[in-house]
């Protein structure tokens, strides 16, 4: 099954994923976005980012602060996208 190849990919190291979860990720993603709103979401990763940012500022390492913005841009795309799938995929009421 397509579980032992992901778990391969991620070198068998503990994801901190339930096998039901491993299973049926579309469920966590529900629950999430019920629990953190895509609005609250985006905040909240905004406010991780500038909290990086002012506490990397001594630092000024250019490399990994423009890794860091990648990183940070690529994440809320996945996020939304994670939302719109899983809003595509809600069981109708």
């Amino acid at each position: 099954m397509k579980i032992k190849k992901i778990k391969k990919q991620l070198n068998y190291q503990p994801s901190g994923l339930t096998a039901d979860q491993m299973e049926n990720p579309l469920r966590l993603m529900s629950y999430f976005f019920a629990d953190f709103p895509i609005h609250e979401t985006r905040d909240n990763l905004w406010e991780l980012y500038k909290a990086w940012i002012y506490h990397s500022a001594a630092y000024r390492d250019e490399d990994l602060t423009k890794n860091m913005m990648c990183f940070y841009t690529q994440f809320l795309e996945m996020v939304n996208a994670c939302y719109v799938y899983a809003e595509m995929t809600k069981p109708k009421k």
